[in-house]
């Protein structure tokens, strides 16, 4: 079998990565082989199915599981159609989980907002970069002025500055780097990303090679 894998407790586990109408398909054959009800979790959902199962109706039951319109229990025979009080509860909660989603959104938006600006606040009397080849600075910032190289060179001035605040104040690179890191990160800066910042920041700022150690250190 591709997708479920040990049965425990008459619940079989499924393979990280199965989509769950390769792996209804699965459940449903082997159903059919073995003469039993089949049950396997997928995101926290049971989902049991007989040889004469569905498929596409247990996959309807999935979705509006996993969306919260019903429990979290699906199969082995849902009805092939929905009440009018049952459409009208899934059109209810979608709404409902459609508002607290935009609720999220804005209050991640106000937060970024206000860390933007504290930062911001923090810098504005800052000095600027303590480069050491000015000239590989500006080339980087040349070659990377719009969309991602942007950001990567945003955030590395950023935190670079943040750093030597921290620096200035008697602190070490070590100690600080990861935080400032944090601090910095006003873009959504991916692993790969910071690596690019280091990169840059090794061959054109002052305590880059520092920078660079700490990295690879860690």
């Amino acid at each position: 079998m591709k997708n479920l894998l040990d049965e425990m407790n008459g619940i079989f586990d499924v393979a990280a990565g199965s989509r769950i109408t390769d792996v209804i398909t699965e459940a449903i054959a082997l159903s059919e082989k073995e003469e039993r009800i089949i049950r396997f979790e997928f995101n926290g959902v049971i989902v049991s199915v007989s040889s004469n199962s569905d498929p596409e109706l247990i996959h309807r039951d999935c979705l509006r599981s996993f969306s919260g319109y019903i429990d979290k229990n699906v199969g082995p025979n849902p009805s092939p159609v929905l009440t009018d009080e049952e459409r009208a509860s899934d059109a209810s909660i979608a709404k409902e989980n459609e508002r607290k989603n935009q609720e999220r959104q804005a209050k991640r938006m106000a937060e970024n907002e206000a860390r933007r600006e504290a930062v911001e606040a923090k810098l504005v009397d800052a000095p600027g970069i303590d480069l050491i080849d000015e000239a590989c600075w500006q080339n980087n910032k040349d070659i990377n002025s719009e969309g991602y190289g942007g950001a990567v060179m945003a955030y590395a001035e950023r935190w670079a500055r943040l750093m030597q605040i921290e620096i200035a104040n008697g602190k070490k690179l070590e100690d600080v780097a990861g935080a400032t890191s944090d601090e910095a990160d006003l873009e959504g800066i991916t692993g790969f990303m910071t690596g690019g910042a280091i990169s840059i920041l090794s061959h054109c700022w002052k305590y880059g090679k520092q920078l660079q150690r700490w990295y690879t250190s860690k």
